[in-house]
């Protein structure tokens, strides 16, 4: 069963999928990082380019959807600027590749929503999404995933003064809170997510009354206001939500662990060989570490 909830009653903010989980990389995953790696060459080398590569070239823009606050890995500044896990990595990619990173919203100044971003139907407002998108085949019909950048373990929240949901099992047939078009809303929903070479998942909540929201910070206030009784996202979201002092708390076992890529449009090999290598180098560097460390205060990026 599936409630949606009206755009009106949202802020404007999002998330996604994600946090700390380490699995091993499968033998899709790496197969598709050595298929990138033979392509990988520095940007002066490149030679026959698509649309985006094209357009960064000629502008020096690099172009990402506005993110939705997701701490940590999406935060504001007191100043109101963003900052955070993603925002960094976005940043040092734009750095290294030439290229100055701009955000961009919709044209009534709305921020692109998490159904959109994972359409790919971008409408050549953006080249690329570093927002802990999972790389799903269903995705990767209208999306080229060139590289992880780091892991999420999926878990479930409620409002820490439940005494009555104490593991997921005991959420079954709640009201259940989930980001809309996102691998926990098929978590719920027992789709298979379609995450290329993930382990098989073990469900532990049945028959859920799942409620969709657009945005995820609706789900926040509506466990906040006791309009749900549970919400899942990424271990490290709701360890950094609970610091800021949302009424959360996390219950029971992960429900699964997952990669998180960086998106792009296909059929642009450049781009997609350039943002690999660039990943590549800032893991190989100790750059993904340093950033993981200072935002997460773990490793989520070794799998």
């Amino acid at each position: 069963m599936t409630e949606a909830v009206a755009e009106a009653d949202l802020p404007r903010t999002r998330r996604i999928n994600t946090s700390e989980g380490v699995k091993p990389v499968t033998r899709f995953l790496v197969a598709l990082a050595l298929a990138w790696s033979a392509l990988s060459v520095p940007l002066a080398e490149l030679g026959v380019a698509g649309e985006a590569m094209d357009r960064i070239r000629a502008t020096g823009v690099l172009r990402a959807p506005f993110p939705d606050l997701w701490p940590p890995a999406v935060i504001r500044q007191p100043n109101g600027e963003i900052d955070g896990y993603d925002v960094e990595v976005l940043r040092e990619i734009g750095r290294r590749i030439g290229a100055k990173v701009e955000y961009v919203k919709n044209s009534d100044g709305s921020v692109i929503t998490w159904d959109e971003q994972t359409s790919g139907k971008w409408q050549g407002k953006y080249d690329i999404v570093v927002g802990g998108m999972s790389p799903t085949a269903k995705r990767a019909e209208h999306l080229s995933f060139p590289a992880i950048y780091r892991y999420g373990m999926a878990v479930l929240a409620v409002n820490r003064t439940n005494n009555e949901i104490k593991t997921p099992a005991d959420a079954s047939r709640k009201r259940i809170g989930v980001l809309k078009s996102s691998t926990h809303e098929k978590y719920l929903k027992r789709e298979d997510p379609g995450i290329l070479g993930a382990p098989p998942i073990t469900y532990q909540i049945d028959d859920p009354v799942i409620v969709e929201f657009d945005h995820e910070e609706g789900a926040y206030d509506a466990l906040s206001g006791g309009k749900i009784d549970g919400t899942i996202n990424t271990l490290a979201v709701i360890l950094e939500l609970i610091k800021q002092g949302r009424p959360l708390k996390v219950v029971g076992q992960p429900l699964s662990r997952l990669p998180s890529c960086i998106a792009i449009l296909p059929g642009d090999e450049d781009f997609a060989a350039l943002v690999k290598k660039t990943v590549d180098d800032m893991r190989s560097d100790g750059t993904l570490m340093a950033l993981s460390l200072k935002w997460y205060q773990y490793d989520m990026i070794t799998p």
